[in-house]
């Protein structure tokens, strides 16, 4: 029998981290602590709260019992030595940043990143004088040369959003190392259950809970997991921009962790069967999907991610207005809206093909296949489809 510190399997582990029942009156559930006010019981007790804020409860925004949890359970699941919670991926990633460079400072950005990250960069870094610098994702050595004494961070997107190209993270991690670069990662794409970057080197990683770990698209959380020296950079300025997550927040994102191995199981798996009946169109002019790529990108994604997931970018080869709105409203299982990592499938018209500029002419979408019968998913693309050619 398999106890608790020795090795387990990560879909044991996701169902018993956090678990203390006899803590909680024998509850199986994490209980939701709503506070802002914290009273303690003497005057000891409150120094020794204040001494130690970040990693106590000592008042609500620094913290719940119900956040504390949830920080515990993604230091176990990452192995990591600290873990932050915060109010969405977003504002996990732009924290970070901001926690870790200073005026006239560079930072290494990849290209094709979450748009609103980029947004952040240009349009709020730029103003305290820091100097973003963008890198090709495919390119190493592109990057290397990028490398300047002023250079403080290294962000990365393995794969980068919406056409999913792969990077090399040892590689990166090698030249980051050094020159003593702090490197950064988002790994919403794959989850810890497809890849840890902390084992790779990588200091620091990020998600956002919003999407898989939560998985009902009911709920915003972004997660950091870090070493101890890197959270007490992090963390002070967590406190001190004002940025704070509910209890209940941190509580679905809790009770979605139960089930995510399964989730992103039946999610691979219907992205996969969408995939082969995409492949088989005429109508598509490209598609982009990891695990159906050949050449480096899918080397890449073999030798680094252990799953795939629920996305898939795909074209349609005829840019006309009145076709697109016929295919996208004929649709009656995909929703139209943004995010994914939810029950339910989503579609995602992209209007800017920034991300791959070979085709102007073909229209874009991106594709969250949720948890229905894949069977019936595809059905409902070739009804769409359909009414899209005889438009």
């Amino acid at each position: 029998m398999v106890r608790m510190g020795s090795i387990m399997t990560k879909e044991t582990k996701i169902i018993h981290s956090g678990l203390e029942p006899k803590n909680i009156h024998g509850s199986l559930t994490t209980p939701i602590y709503k506070n802002s006010t914290l009273a303690f019981n003497n005057y000891k007790d409150f120094l020794d709260a204040k001494k130690n804020k970040y990693t106590v409860p000592y008042y609500g925004r620094f913290g719940t019992y119900t956040t504390k949890t949830l920080e515990k359970i993604i230091c176990q699941l990452y192995s990591s030595e600290k873990s932050i919670i915060t109010s969405s991926g977003l504002s996990a990633i732009t924290s970070t940043i901001f926690s870790l460079v200073k005026k006239n400072e560079n930072i290494l950005i990849v290209e094709n990143c979450y748009e609103p990250v980029a947004n952040y960069i240009n349009l709020e870094l730029k103003k305290c004088g820091v100097n973003p610098i963008f890198y090709k994702p495919t390119n190493e050595s592109n990057l290397e040369k990028k490398v300047n004494s002023k250079c403080r961070l290294i962000y990365l997107e393995s794969p980068s959003s919406l056409n999913y190209e792969i990077q090399d993270i040892e590689k990166i991690v090698k030249i980051a190392k050094k020159k003593k670069i702090i490197t950064i990662m988002d790994n919403t794409w794959s989850t810890f259950l497809g890849i840890n970057p902390l084992n790779l080197g990588i200091d620091i990683v990020i998600e956002s809970a919003t999407k898989y770990i939560s998985g009902h698209s009911d709920c915003f959380c972004g997660i950091i997991a870090c070493s101890e020296k890197i959270y007490k950079k992090i963390k002070p300025t967590i406190i001190r921009i004002g940025d704070f997550v509910s209890s209940e927040n941190c509580y679905l994102t809790i009770r979605g962790l139960k089930t995510l191995s399964l989730r992103m199981e039946k999610h691979n798996k219907n992205a996969y069967k969408v995939y082969k009946y995409l492949q088989s169109l005429k109508e598509i002019s490209y598609i982009f999907y990891p695990p159906g790529d050949k050449g480096r990108n899918f080397r890449l994604w073999k030798k680094y991610h252990k799953i795939g997931n629920s996305l898939i970018t795909f074209s349609l080869n005829k840019n006309n207005k009145s076709k697109i709105e016929s295919f996208v409203d004929n649709l009656k299982l995909f929703k139209i809206g943004f995010s994914y990592g939810g029950f339910e499938s989503l579609i995602l018209p992209l209007e800017n093909s920034f991300f791959y500029k070979k085709d102007n002419k073909a229209f874009w979408f991106r594709i969250h296949l949720g948890l229905e019968n894949h069977d019936d998913l595809i059905e409902d693309m070739k009804y769409a489809l359909k009414k899209y050619n005889k438009s």
